[in-house]
């Protein structure tokens, strides 16, 4: 059940950010969406993540650009790509979608402009999580499906015991016989020199 809810949000989350990557690249398919991102970024440029600690802010169109074509790679690797590249993936959209709701939340905008970059904040944390599980769960089952380990083969040294302890075997049953054997005979001696009194 965890991994068809992990392929299925993965796939969703790719394909959304293919899209919206796509949206602030180039105005090909959706020029009006285009235009309002062009907007959008000419405003969120003024609060850019690192100009104070930086004192450095790109231009509005390189921020654009830039924010695009990674939300585009990150969500062509989710889509396309199996292996670690979708957690590394996962983890910078992950970094844009927070980046997003701080530079919202430092413009002072309203909570439906905020929203879209907590939810699939949230939607991203949530495919991290669910991939860990998944990934602990086939360890876990891997572990417990491993095969009894077989009996190694007795070494020279194993077998010169074997051999010395079954040789004592017989020499203790070949004593208990011949100890029979002489009490057998004391015992018919015995019976002999009763007989030969009573006569």
């Amino acid at each position: 059940m965890g991994s068809i809810a992990l392929t299925v949000l993965t796939l969703t989350l790719g394909m959304f950010f293919m899209f919206v990557g796509q949206f602030k690249v180039t105005p090909k398919f959706f020029p009006d969406i285009h235009e309002d991102m062009r907007r959008e970024f000419g405003r969120l440029n003024k609060v850019f993540p690192l100009y104070e600690q930086t004192g450095w802010r790109p231009f509005a169109k390189n921020f654009r650009l830039a924010v695009g074509i990674t939300e585009f790679v990150c969500g062509a690797i989710l889509v396309l790509i199996p292996g670690r590249l979708k957690q590394l993936a996962n983890v910078i959209l992950l970094m844009i979608m927070l980046g997003a709701v701080y530079v919202h939340y430092m413009l002072h905008d309203k909570f439906e402009r905020i929203a879209p970059g907590l939810v699939f904040s949230l939607l991203l944390l949530t495919r991290l999580i669910i991939h860990r599980q998944v990934t602990q769960r086939e360890k876990r089952s891997k572990t417990e499906k491993k095969p009894a380990k077989v009996d190694k083969k007795p070494t020279k040294v194993e077998k010169k015991e074997e051999s010395e302890e079954e040789e004592d075997d017989e020499e203790g049953v070949e004593q208990e016989s011949d100890d029979q054997e002489s009490q057998s005979d004391n015992e018919d001696k015995h019976d002999k020199k009763k007989n030969k009194k009573n006569k």
